[in-house]
């Protein structure tokens, strides 16, 4: 039955016919965005919502808005008709209010095969991240890539190249953040520490890598109480130096725009990493110039 009858607040009566797309007499545990339940039999599904049969002879009608639709996507799909657009669109604008990504990625591939020249899709999938095996309909007119494997192309003997340089260990490195950021500090220490860096002190080092790490935070809606998703922007600079010179050998600059997540530190943290990981890389490559 209901587990706390304040819930009622977010609901509203409706004896109204509704249009099922699914299958009517399974119960369930509809989960809501205020963080309670609401346990009922299923009379009927739409793309607006679902009807439910709460015992006493009483029917409430629950918009999708108002559920945690994540939990119940499976249930909100059979309600669409994958040969309409607009039903296809819907169930993308579905994933997107409840930051299911890799859900509306897919879903609006199903939109491109109904309409290849649909803007406002190919727009959409651009901003999402990509998933693995999926292929995007290619444009009218137009002929889809087909990946060529790679063919290791063979290099020419050279005889009369001089000898490498002799091998020595890795530099020792000093790490210099100017806002404190325990959780990058950690991750590039454990990334460092995994190509063989070494660390050293302020005063006792080869190379001082200094960081400028900023994170901001642009939405994170919440209704009832519940978190919805969280969006964060990030920036990061990084600087190289040769100990006791003031003038950095390289530097450069990684943005993160636009990284959604469910939870706020979960993006934060996605942000932050996302941006690491582009770094490190070019860093690596510019200390390596100097052995």
């Amino acid at each position: 039955m209901i587990r706390t009858f304040s819930a009622i607040v977010v609901l509203m009566f409706a004896f109204a016919a509704v249009n099922a797309q699914s299958s009517v007499g399974d119960d369930i545990k509809l989960q809501l965005k205020s963080g309670e339940t609401l346990d009922g039999r299923v009379k009927a599904v739409d793309e607006d919502g679902l009807k439910l049969d709460i015992g006493d002879g009483i029917e409430l009608f629950v918009r999708w808005s108002y559920t945690r639709g994540d939990k119940h996507f499976e249930l909100r799909k059979r309600a669409s008709d994958f040969t309409k657009l607009e039903s296809v669109l819907k169930l993308a604008d579905f994933c997107h209010d409840f930051a299911m990504d890799e859900q509306e990625y897919l879903v609006l591939i199903q939109a491109l095969k109904l309409d290849p020249g649909h803007k406002e899709a190919r727009d959409r999938l651009k901003a999402l991240p990509k998933v693995d095996g999926a292929e995007i309909p290619a444009l009218p007119g137009t002929k889809p890539d087909v990946a060529k494997p790679d063919v290791p192309k063979p290099e020419d003997p050279k005889p009369d190249d001089p000898l490498p340089p002799p091998t020595r260990g890795m530099f020792k490195v000093f790490l210099s953040f100017k806002t404190e950021d325990s959780a990058a500090d950690e991750w590039f220490r454990e990334e460092l520490s995994t190509l063989n860096y070494k660390f050293g002190s302020k005063t006792d080092h080869e190379i001082r890598i200094e960081i400028d790490l900023t994170l901001t935070l642009t939405k994170n809606p919440k209704f009832m109480g519940a978190e919805l998703y969280a969006i964060y922007d990030g920036k990061m600079t990084w600087k190289l130096f040769k100990k006791d010179e003031n003038k950095a050998f390289a530097e450069g600059t990684e943005k993160a725009e636009n990284v959604r997540r469910d939870k706020k530190e979960e993006a934060r943290t996605a942000c932050r990493k996302s941006m690491m990981q582009d770094a490190l890389p070019e860093m690596h490559k510019k200390m390596e110039k100097l052995r």
